[in-house]
């Protein structure tokens, strides 16, 4: 399947929205390489992330990931961003001009279930996870919003409806 318009899908969204498994599926139906931002920030810093939020602090933890990202950008391929991604100007700049970007847009319940066993989320270092996963996607829902050319339900549907759903939109556009 190939996509005229932009060749990159690139997909944000908040922490559980499912970017790295619908990234994933969506990459196989479409014949395209899978790029999975958080991964290559281990890979490119040598620490996992909470590693590097926890000797360097989230503004370098930033830092690193918008040049990962800049790296990424140079493949043809699906690409699933980090959740705070959107938080720099120049990130969601590189974004919009890029590739197709696809909002994964989950509630904040379907997001503390689906992080609620994962303790590889340093923003998640809280008491209260569900308060703190509100306050979060509060400040960042414009901004996926800004950037994005098409918006999905992600916790409406299974990964197999949301790569159908993406297809789709895709194809309409």
């Amino acid at each position: 399947m190939s996509f005229d318009k932009k060749e990159r899908i690139i997909l944000i969204g908040p922490m559980g929205a499912g970017k790295s498994s619908i990234g994933k599926s969506l990459a196989l139906v479409s014949e395209k390489a899978f790029l999975d931002v958080d991964e290559e920030i281990v890979r490119y810093a040598k620490m996992s992330i909470p590693d590097i939020f926890a000797t360097k602090g989230e503004e370098e933890f930033r830092n690193i990931e918008s040049v990962v990202l800049e790296k990424c950008l140079k493949y043809d391929a699906v690409i699933a961003t980090g959740g705070g991604i959107i938080g720099r100007e120049l990130n969601r700049k590189l974004l919009k001009e890029n590739g197709i970007v696809v909002y994964l847009l989950a509630d904040v319940d379907t997001q503390y279930l689906r992080t609620s066993h994962d303790n590889n989320r340093p923003m998640l270092n809280v008491d209260d996870r569900r308060q703190r996963l509100a306050d979060i996607f509060s400040k960042r829902d414009p901004l996926y919003k800004e950037c994005a050319d098409i918006t999905i339900d992600s916790g409406k549907m299974d990964i197999h409806d949301c790569v159908e759903t993406i297809i789709e939109k895709i194809r309409e556009s």
